[in-house]
């Protein structure tokens, strides 16, 4: 599978997933950051092999998985893995630098919350998401 670049452009896209469509009637194009930054967002509501058709596995697959861990107990053990995946998947982007990923994961109940912020390589922009999830569903912004 080929990693969205910082170069790359696609489909604007709303918060359901659905293509956007301009004051023309024509479909809205993500660009810059804002097609990666869509891209990664993307990536973090997909479950690991929920896409047909890729082949990749582990880090290198398409999809944080932030689901499997809703059945799990909410300690310091979850929180660190959870960190992990995240870092793990980011770092695979070329784009971000690695070192500049700062995640913080907090728990209430039975849903978790995880508030992540990063550098591109080449600027010193920080840039945000945040990642939640019930076990049900992920919900990222």
């Amino acid at each position: 599978m080929q990693m969205v670049t910082e170069e790359d452009v696609d489909l604007m896209l709303d918060v359901d997933g659905q293509p956007t469509a301009g004051t023309d009637g024509q479909s809205e194009l993500a660009e810059d950051d804002m097609c990666w930054l869509q891209d990664l967002k993307n990536e973090a509501l997909t479950e690991e092999g929920e896409l047909f058709y890729e082949d990749e596995e582990g880090n290198g697959s398409y999809g944080f998985g932030m689901l499997d861990f809703g059945q799990e107990e909410f300690d310091e053990f979850t929180k660190l893995e959870i960190q992990q995946r995240i870092r793990s998947k980011m770092s695979k982007r070329s784009y971000i630098d690695a070192a500049s990923i700062n995640i913080d994961v907090s728990f209430e109940g039975h849903s978790y919350k995880a508030r992540v912020t990063f550098k591109r390589n080449d600027s010193n922009t920080v840039y945000g998401i945040s990642i939640e999830s019930d076990g049900v569903e992920v919900i990222v912004e």
